[in-house]
């Protein structure tokens, strides 16, 4: 299954009056595992809302996605700056956090910040 070519395909069909639209999409390899993160826009009554939805995906899954077009997720150990950058959610994978901000500026994309876990002692 062409999975790009399928969130393609909802992103072009949608029609200027649906309150929902999908938004970035990426995969991320971490710690051996793959993660395809979808970006749900929402829009109801002027409110805007923002949601990733994360799912484990086979590395097989993830080769196909990404050689269809769909971005590798940008993982980095800095929070992004800038008027375009919005904090989504967070996810736990191992001993890392990684926060999930989308960044608005030339594009549309998400970005992961890991940071480590604390230990308790």
């Amino acid at each position: 299954m062409d999975y790009s070519q399928e969130i393609n395909t909802q992103r072009c069909n949608n029609p200027g009056n649906d309150p929902i639209s999908i938004g970035a999409t990426c995969v991320a390899q971490i710690d051996g595992r793959f993660f395809l993160l979808i970006e749900i826009e929402i829009e109801v009554m002027g409110i805007e809302r923002e949601e990733v939805i994360i799912t484990e995906i086979t590395a097989a899954q993830a080769a196909a996605l990404i050689a269809a077009g769909v971005m590798r997720c940008q993982i980095v150990t800095t929070i992004p700056t800038g008027a375009g950058v919005t904090l989504i959610c967070a996810f736990v994978v191992g001993q890392n956090v990684f926060l999930v901000f989308n960044v608005e500026n030339a594009t549309d994309r998400l970005v992961l910040v890991r940071v480590p876990l604390c230990r308790i002692i």
